[in-house]
């Protein structure tokens, strides 16, 4: 027969709710950490197992953390996916995952979560919630003004790029990104300028298609036409997703990566260090780093609720790799 709470107490000699707080994860700040270790310990033990439906309907609560995000065919995104599964699990809450690709679809996904019984919210796409929401919310990559936020620093992440070419020696850089409701591709004309860099409108391509433009080969035409001194000597992408289809679309132009064209992409995936030549890339810290700060915010927010909106920015390294070099026309 399974120990219960009340037994599990009286065996360690400790009061119920001492037991309860640790065994819920509430324990931070309330209860000492050795002795939290020790309940743990004792039920990992005697096997206890906590009734998580009957402790959530007393507490008036689900444990469950909703997170709602584009599909994880960005490489990004299917590692992040990972790492917040795993540190919700960690702290003691369930996961429910709703994924989107459209507009449309974001209004579902959204819906979806919303017709659960959810402690919180961490969301991609916060435009799609309700004003009025009893929710804690974390914004993630995208600052609502009503809800907490982790954001990337995104003109930093342009300048280091940017310093570490004109370093170089790159006067004539591309760039393959979303229109100009993205930061980056609005903001990379002016910042180019401000480091005496060239950007040709023809090799400068801002598309909320852009996954579906660097799939087709076709549309690579003006790199395999473009003379040595016509071509860019650098090319920055609005993500690593788009930076490995790059490299394949160069490839098949008869261009070398970084003789004839050096690459910078974003987000620093885990692949990056595994192509040939290895991948430069922006990154903004860990994916388990990223994840613990959006769960903590949550958690903080839950415990809080009375403070301030937050707002986390995420400060860029650029890491260089092979695909970086200086021109060599």
């Amino acid at each position: 027969m399974a120990i219960t709470m009340t037994e599990l107490a009286r065996r360690l000699n400790l009061s119920q709710s001492t037991v309860s707080l640790v065994l819920n994860n509430r324990d931070k700040g309330r209860v000492r950490p050795e002795l939290a270790e020790r309940v743990r310990q004792e039920a990992a033990a005697t096997g206890f197992r906590l009734n998580r439906a009957a402790s959530d309907l007393r507490r008036r609560c689900s444990n469950t953390i909703g997170v709602a995000l584009a599909y994880s065919d960005n490489f990004y995104r299917a590692e992040l996916v990972t790492t917040l599964h795993a540190e919700i699990v960690r702290r003691g809450y369930r996961p429910l995952f709703a994924f989107f690709s459209s507009d449309m679809e974001q209004q579902s996904a959204t819906k979806l979560l919303l017709d659960n019984n959810l402690d919180a919210i961490i969301t991609l796409e916060p435009q799609w919630l309700p004003d009025l929401l009893d929710l804690p919310v974390v914004s993630l990559f995208h600052s609502d003004p009503r809800f907490d936020a982790v954001v990337q620093d995104a003109e930093a992440g342009l300048r280091l790029s940017l310093e570490c070419l004109r370093e170089l020696g790159h006067r004539r850089i591309g760039w393959y990104g979303y229109d100009e409701s993205d930061d980056r591709s609005r903001l990379l004309p002016q910042l180019a300028r401000e480091y005496g860099m060239e950007l040709p409108e023809t090799f400068s391509v801002c598309s909320e298609a852009i996954y579906e433009l660097v799939d087709d080969p076709a549309f690579f035409d003006p790199l395999r036409r473009a003379s040595r001194a016509g071509l860019p000597t650098a090319l920055l992408c609005h993500n690593d997703t788009i930076a490995v289809t790059l490299m394949r679309r160069l490839h098949e132009c008869g261009l070398r990566i970084p003789d004839d064209l050096s690459l910078i992409g974003h987000d620093d995936i885990g692949l990056c260090g595994r192509l040939v030549p290895t991948l430069a890339s922006v990154g903004y810290g860990s994916r388990e780093e990223l994840a613990r700060k959006l769960v903590d915010r949550v958690l903080n927010r839950l415990a809080h609720p009375e403070l301030p909106r937050s707002v986390e920015v995420l400060p860029p390294q650029l890491i260089r790799r092979e695909s970086v070099g200086a021109p060599r026309h």
